[in-house]
């Protein structure tokens, strides 16, 4: 699998994860969301991960859950100290 999608139910926020290669050649996903802040700021968060082979990169994004997904998304909002307008997830 290369690419996938997935919405936390509460908040309805979208998590993308797709499957890409580094400026080294290295393989890699890239985990991206879009949020809204509290002063109205659309902000992009995104994290990188680099995998050894296609094989682990596709396994990765395959098995990629809900679950996963939202801690992605609180991490990176207490990583960034990010208020959200609709704070459920």
């Amino acid at each position: 699998m290369n690419f996938k999608i997935l919405t936390l139910p509460k908040s309805k926020t979208q998590i993308c994860l797709h499957r890409d290669r580094s400026e080294e050649n290295q393989e890699i996903v890239r985990i991206t969301t879009f949020v809204i802040d509290t002063s109205g700021q659309e902000l992009m968060l995104e994290t990188v991960g680099q995998f050894a082979d296609a094989g682990s990169a596709r396994r990765f994004v395959f098995d990629y859950s809900e679950e996963s997904a939202k801690r992605f998304l609180e991490e990176c909002l207490q990583e960034d100290r990010i208020s959200l307008v609709s704070p459920q997830l």
